[in-house]
């Protein structure tokens, strides 16, 4: 890309490497400007990680999280979700793709997807119709820029055929174009093959439409005659069923005259020499993108075609935001295709936009009958694929009927292992999807790691109806669940040109749930799980990785249990539960039986990450007596089974409890060691709780730092596990809420509400399970730390609503604390009285009394505002928080004095 592109204020110049917001330039790294141009230039297509790492940094191996940083940092530059604008969307599993409005500097708003957003082909008026021809559509819509290349190709070439698949718009693209273009005059003939059945009859429809009417038989030389008078273009439509005779006839007639053009349309090319093909694509549709206004999505034209054919049927009402995304699900699942999307929409005003939207789910709009003065063939959509399925020969209906297991995409590979057997066999599968593909039945794209095919979702629901009637139908469906089940098995392994791919995620959600439904393959369907299941955490799908998990342990076949299947699932379970905040009795018990199947299968691995597991949990649950008793279960362990990494865990997790339960003395010490050993001795990479671990006790090292009075020290540290964690930005959430009050105590509370806005990035990112309650948190914070004290206590009250007890009891007293200091100064002294009482019993109850001096003397500062309050009782509460410091060892910080 090296034009100049405008997209809301904003002005992109790759050339000179500029961005531009209202004509000031906007200060971007290289690598997010290189990726904003990638997805500026993709115009609404999807581009993957590895597609964007291979624009950032070229030549280089990185991890996709840097990918995911840079992404945050563009959002933020550019002001997504600021009013409710967004410029980059991210597609779950897949990547991220613009989804704004862009255009050339200087030329109109074009839409975000490959066709412009006003795309009406010009009305024609009565004294442009030709004769010959069936009247062309007033408006096609997103057929703009085909009719202009389609117009050009019937000029510059005289064998032109329009390939796409039944539905497409293939007849009406053809006579828009017969209608366009001027070279022909009236000598533009239409024949339409759809009702000629016989080969030998295709010279005679030809001849009768341009008008040879001979007395005796119709001989291909006195057509080439009556044709050769003067420059004529025919129109051959629906050649697919007669192929081979149209074949014959236009090379015969192109070799004869060279003064004929002819311009074809069918699912299936001629494959003869001087042939061009123009492959027809589906109406482009909104990208998954998660949130969609309605006037986004109608900048696609497939919405506003549904809009379009659900008002003409009596829809009584326009898109709004609330069934924007609906819509653009339903044309993504009809694959953009007009008659389907025709179909479907014409039923709007019957069901309603989500009743349709189910009934689709249930396949039952293949059967919907459509305009009764459409041609039989395009009355439903079945009739639409019957078509084409008549003409095929019986090996290929059945590999057809046996693709139909497959969702989405897949690789050829794929397909020849799954639909051949004894019976098929693999060249012959081969070449049956070659004939397939040929016939616009199955769509092939290129794409990330290969070649991909698909079928489109109408003619997959139309092949499944038939695999359904056949007795190798469980056995077509196990074939593909034991392949995905060996690549996610040789992907474990290491093994990367196996490695699933974000493409797979269907198949592999079709192979589990074809196991578990009706019991078909329990064992497959529990390791087919365990495989998935770490695969699905890297993808950020956490709520479908734990349902996954929950499924396959509840239908676990007595064999596998105290299996390494079941000890994959239980780990991935726990990781899913505590990554979205689910660290209640549930996570707990998880981890226990977790640590019993490791104990049973001696390993010691396992044991080590699930005992860290057991301890974050209790930790976030406010139980830090029993984490210091994990913490010293661990380190008894590491003594015995474990080697110096595992004792710098144990040193991580035994300095953490002790933090949060009030010995900064001992925990400073135990950083301490930890932080020694790791700089001799180094460390293994590490997995999922033992990196939350290390994010943790470096976060409570700067808090350490901060309490006993090592203000800069405490400032370096939190903003260096702040800047670490952006490699690992799930992880970004705890060391800036753990770090944050060091942040306002040094009055950086710009920093800290640029560190809120990249908090927001990965939160819609990962799905954070606390991402709501912890945004209150620190914004009120801001806002106390700024002096404004009714906003603030909105925020935190919003945290505290939606924070119950014991979940993250940190948290919640930290919030209870600022809620104080904000209705104090409200001057409201009984709710800040209560607020503060509270935060104190829960530090009390939960053994955290790392922040119990700092609550004493917000205590006593609420207690001076109340009438009646004795002087001397104020002087106790500040005798006993310096008492507790000191006896902490956190005289430093705020600890007893005010900041």
């Amino acid at each position: 890309m090296s034009e100049t592109t405008d997209f809301g204020p904003f002005r992109l110049c790759p050339d000179n490497r500029v961005l531009q917001r209202d004509g000031a330039d906007v200060v971007l790294g290289s690598r997010a400007f290189d990726i904003l141009v990638a997805l500026v230039a993709a115009r609404g297509t999807v581009l993957t990680h590895r597609e964007l790492m291979a624009v950032a940094w070229p030549g280089m191996v990185v991890e996709s999280s840097n990918v995911r940083v840079q992404v945050a940092n563009l959002r933020k530059a550019l002001g997504c979700g600021r009013d409710g604008v967004r410029y980059i969307g991210s597609v779950a599993g897949r990547g991220y793709c613009f989804v704004a409005q862009a255009h050339a500097a200087g030329v109109g708003t074009s839409s975000p997807g490959p066709y412009a957003a006003n795309d009406a082909w010009p009305s024609f008026h009565a004294d442009r119709a030709r004769p010959n021809l069936p009247a062309p559509l007033q408006r096609a819509l997103g057929r703009d820029e085909c009719v202009a290349e389609l117009s050009q190709r019937v000029l510059d070439h005289r064998l032109v055929t329009v390939v796409g698949a039944g539905g497409a718009g293939k007849t009406t693209l053809a006579v828009l174009v017969a209608h366009a273009v001027d070279a022909f005059d009236d000598a533009v003939f239409f024949v339409d093959l759809s009702t000629v059945m016989r080969e030998d009859m295709v010279l005679e429809a030809v001849a009768a439409c341009v008008g040879y009417h001979p007395t005796g038989p119709v001989l291909l030389a006195g057509l080439v005659e009556v044709l050769s008078t003067r420059p004529t273009l025919i129109v051959l439509d629906n050649c697919e069923h007669l192929i081979d005779a149209v074949a014959r006839l236009v090379t015969q007639v192109l070799a004869q005259s060279q003064r004929v053009s002819f311009l074809n349309t069918s699912r299936e090319a001629l494959r003869v020499d001087g042939e061009h093909v123009y492959l027809l694509r589906p109406l482009a549709f909104p990208p998954h993108t998660g949130r969609l206004t309605a006037g986004q999505a109608l900048a696609w034209p497939a919405v506003r075609l549904f809009m379009d054919r659900a008002r003409e049927g009596g829809a009584p009402y326009a898109l709004d935001n609330r069934d924007a995304a609906t819509v653009a699900a339903i044309c993504r699942r009809l694959d953009g295709n007009p008659l389907a999307i025709g179909l479907v929409a014409s039923r709007v005003g019957t069901y309603g936009i989500h009743g349709v939207s189910d009934l689709l789910a249930n396949q039952l709009a293949l059967h919907w009958q459509g305009r009764r003065n459409a041609v039989p063939r395009h009355q439903t959509v079945e009739a639409m694929i019957d078509w084409s399925h008549d003409l095929l020969p019986e090996r290929d209906r059945q590999v057809l009927y046996r693709l139909s297991v497959f969702s989405g995409a897949f690789s050829m590979e794929a397909a020849i292992d799954v639909v051949s057997d004894e019976v098929i066999r693999a060249h012959q599968a081969s070449e049956a999807i070659g004939d397939l593909i040929d016939k616009s039945l199955v769509s092939v794209s290129a794409g990330e790691g290969g070649t991909w095919i698909r079928l489109l979702e109408t003619t997959r629901a139309y092949a499944a109806e038939r695999l359904a009637d056949t007795r190798v139908r469980d056995e077509v469906a196990r074939r593909h669940a034991v392949h995905y089940a060996g690549r996610l098995q040789r992907g474990a392994a290491g093994n990367a040109a196996e490695a699933p791919q974000a493409s797979d995620l269907g198949n592999v959600r079709l192979a589990m749930e074809w196991c578990f439904a009706a019991h078909h393959d329990l064992t497959l369907g529990a390791q087919i799980s365990s495989l998935a299941t770490p695969w699905l955490l890297e993808q950020s799908l956490l709520d479908e990785c734990k349902r996954c998990c929950a499924r396959a342990l509840a239908l676990l076949p007595e064999p596998l249990r105290s299996s390494r299947v079941e000890l994959t699932l239980l780990e991935s379970l726990a990781i899913a539960r505590y990554t979205m905040g689910d660290y209640e009795g549930e996570m707990t018990s998880v981890v226990e039986r977790g640590l019993a199947v490791s104990a049973s299968l001696d390993d010691a691995g396992a044991t080590f990450h699930l005992l860290a597991g057991l301890h974050l949990a209790m930790m976030a649950n406010g139980r830090f007596p029993d984490s210091l008793d994990v913490a010293v279960r661990y380190a008894a362990l590491a003594a015995t089974r474990g080697g110096p990494c595992e004792t710098i865990i144990a040193g991580w997790m035994a300095g953490s409890s002790r933090h949060y339960s009030g010995d900064q003395i001992a925990a400073d010490a135990n950083f301490a060691s930890s932080a020694q050993l790791l700089v001799q001795q180094g460390m293994r990479p590490l997995r999922y709780f033992e990196m939350k671990e290390q994010v943790i006790a470096v976060a409570s090292t700067a808090r350490v730092k901060w309490l006993r009075g090592f203000p800069l020290q405490a400032l370096d540290v939190a903003r260096r596990v702040i800047e670490d964690s952006r490699r690992h930005p799930d992880s970004l959430y705890i060391s800036v809420v753990l770090c944050f009050s060091i942040l306002l105590h040094n009055k950086l509370d710009d920093e800290a509400e640029r560190l809120i806005q990249d908090l927001a990035d990965v939160a819609n990112e990962y799905k954070m399970g606390t991402r709501v309650q912890m945004a209150h948190f620190l914004t009120g914070r801001v806002m106390l730390h700024r002096g404004h004290a009714e906003e603030a206590a909105w925020h935190l009250g919003q945290c505290l609503d939606m924070l119950p007890p014991p979940k993250l009891t940190v948290i919640r007293t930290e919030a209870l604390q600022a809620m104080a200091e904000a209705l104090r100064q409200q001057e409201d002294g009984a709710g800040a009285l209560a607020a503060i009482d509270e935060a104190i019993a829960l530090a009390e109850t939960t053994g955290g009394r790392f922040s119990i001096a700092q609550l004493l003397r917000t205590k006593a500062e609420v207690l001076q505002i109340l009438p009646g309050t004795k002087p001397s009782r104020v002087a106790m509460l500040l005798a006993r928080a310096k008492d507790c410091a000191r006896e902490q060892g956190a005289l430093g910080g705020g600890a007893y004095e005010r900041s």
